[in-house]
């Protein structure tokens, strides 16, 4: 028989293990009563009728004029019902959607105006019974730059709420002259022409290198499906990191579909497209780069207003 120290040393051995046998218990009976709630929820919410709301990221409006962009409602799990449709602009903005209601999938329009310059927001509201859906859309008038060329002046229009960063670097970029007496170092006709390398200031450098640098600072790819490589966009050329766009940028001399979701489309040209195919037909040779001008021609200086 064991010593009275023997039997307390038992007995201790013994309580620890029938602790250690209720904490397991109650771990597992937790672990499935919070299984079980879950399984219950699931069960509960899955294919549970619903809709989606969609609207584009960014709007790009001017002052004084009325832009109109369509809002999508997509209807889930057979859901069949009215969703109300309510649209509210921050201050300075007026915003209106039509029709104010949509049963089951549709769309509507939406209507935002500003007399003034700058950057807003607006709600958009959905509602059926107890679900609401909120999509918060950015707005913003564009900024401009004025590109002079040795063939001519070039105005293009920049969609700085649909990509802020790739237009605020080149914004800055333009501000501290860094685009003055830059050659356009790549031009191929029908297609694109490119600027922005510093080493080809003033037609310079070596030649065998053009295209290849660009500003110190990168900025990542911003894709908006609305915005594409059409004739007369301008894109953001970058190395094979498609977060490695800096200074260089390409302006699509035609439709270039091939182009779209791998470069930042960031503007458009709106007055002097015939420039920008005036400088696609310079003759070029390969002799260092491919598609290099024969006689180099040149960005000679970008300017950056507020309205064209």
């Amino acid at each position: 028989m064991p010593s009275p120290q023997k039997r307390k040393v038992i007995e201790k051995t013994r309580g620890r293990e029938n602790r250690g046998r209720n904490y397991l218990i109650a771990t597992v009976l937790i672990i499935l009563a919070v299984g079980v709630g879950y399984y219950v929820y699931a069960a509960a919410t899955a294919g549970k009728p619903d809709f989606m709301i969609a609207a584009p990221i960014g709007v790009t409006i001017h002052a004084g004029t009325p832009t109109i962009t369509t809002i999508n409602v997509t209807a889930v799990n057979q859901f069949s019902g009215t969703v109300l449709l309510t649209a509210k602009g921050s201050p300075g903005l007026t915003a209106t959607i039509s029709p104010s209601s949509v049963t089951g999938s549709g769309t509507a329009t939406l209507t935002t105006s500003s007399p003034t310059n700058g950057s807003y927001t607006v709600t958009i509201n959905a509602t059926s019974g107890g679900l609401v859906h909120t999509v918060t859309p950015k707005v913003a008038t564009p900024v401009f730059a004025t590109l002079v060329t040795s063939a001519g002046t070039i105005v293009v229009e920049l969609y700085q709420v649909q990509a802020p960063k790739t237009v605020t670097n080149f914004v800055n970029l333009a501000g501290s002259g860094f685009y003055t007496n830059l050659t356009w170092h790549r031009i191929v006709k029908g297609f694109v022409i490119q600027t922005g390398d510093p080493t080809t200031i003033n037609g310079g450098g070596n030649r065998a290198t053009w295209g290849s640098t660009g500003s110190s600072q990168t900025v990542p790819l911003e894709i908006v499906s609305s915005l594409r490589n059409k004739l007369g966009y301008l894109g953001m050329a970058r190395s094979s990191d498609p977060n490695s766009g800096s200074s260089q940028f390409y302006i699509n001399l035609a439709d270039n579909p091939n182009l779209d979701g791998g470069y930042t489309v960031f503007g458009k040209v709106i007055s002097g497209m015939d420039v920008a195919l005036t400088l696609g037909n310079t003759p070029v040779s390969s002799q260092y780069q491919p598609n290099e001008p024969v006689n180099p021609v040149f960005l000679t200086s970008v300017t950056i207003t507020s309205s064209p």
